[in-house]
């Protein structure tokens, strides 16, 4: 079975992409105050607090155009709060979207790069490096390790550290540990929708990277991702980095790039 499956360009990007937006709409966390998504154009924009950089519009355009009177719905919502509006890009939106943007005072913010393979062949485990699920009691452990590993940062606060324990009780996310001689180092997370598994929040302590963990992460992922039925694993990167050449290193070609372009708040201008 070939690892990347012919697909329509387009239908891959919608898969991928409602696979993304429906990861963070089921994520229950506490500053999203029970705010519904917003649905547009065959994609969604999600408010998770207006400080948090997962708000974001996430694949609308893919089926549509998006009207004026849409952004102002979007950006009422993603704007709650005096926060910043984020809207993601892929080659497969209405072609005219970006425009739009930029006459409303949107910048480019940064690139992505959206990558994509079957689950199967799973590549041979790397030595040295466990990989499995968080266990039960774990849940705090993953939290902690997931704000220095991903974030790079620890969590500023007890609110902020429940979030990233919703991460792990989300339903539908499976989170991982990468661990060398016992001792996690390393964090991910895994969820299918509609058989895309969605590979995300790769993290590695620095002290430890570049010793094969990520690696190990994305096959131990993989290889659960094909245990439980998913036809396609999909993740996204940042152009150029450890990251990406991981994920190519595991078989992953790219299917297409994202640009996220920001409405940056008033109070900036």
């Amino acid at each position: 079975m070939p690892a990347h499956p012919v697909q329509d360009p387009r239908v891959l990007a919608q898969r991928i992409e409602n696979a993304q937006a429906e990861q963070i709409d089921r994520t229950p966390i506490s500053s999203r105050q029970g705010v519904p998504a917003l649905r547009v154009a065959g994609g969604r924009a999600l408010f998770l607090g207006p400080r948090s950089s997962f708000s974001a519009a996430i694949g609308v355009g893919l089926d549509g155009m998006v009207g004026l009177s849409d952004l102002d719905r979007i950006e009422d919502l993603l704007g709650q709060g005096g926060g910043a509006v984020r809207i993601e890009l892929n080659p497969f939106c209405e072609p005219a979207l970006s425009g739009k943007l930029g006459a409303r005072g949107y910048r480019v913010e940064r690139f992505l790069q959206v990558w994509y393979r079957q689950p199967t062949p799973v590549p041979p485990p790397v030595p040295g490096v466990e990989v499995r699920p968080v266990r039960p009691g774990e849940e705090l452990r993953w939290a902690e390790l997931f704000f220095l590993a991903y974030l790079g940062r620890p969590a500023v606060s007890e609110q902020e550290l429940a979030g990233g324990v919703g991460i792990v009780r989300t339903q539908g996310n499976t989170c991982f540990l990468a661990l060398q001689n016992g001792e996690p180092r390393g964090v991910g997370v895994v969820s299918v929708t509609d058989g895309v598994a969605l590979l995300s929040a790769d993290g590695v302590l620095p002290l430890y990277r570049g010793k094969g963990m990520q690696l190990a992460l994305i096959q131990a992922r993989m290889a659960w991702a094909a245990e439980h039925g998913a036809d396609l694993v999909t993740a996204s990167t940042e152009p150029s980095t450890a990251s990406q050449r991981n994920y190519e290193k595991s078989g992953f070609r790219c299917a297409y790039p994202k640009l996220v372009m920001v409405r940056p708040p008033f109070s900036s201008y």
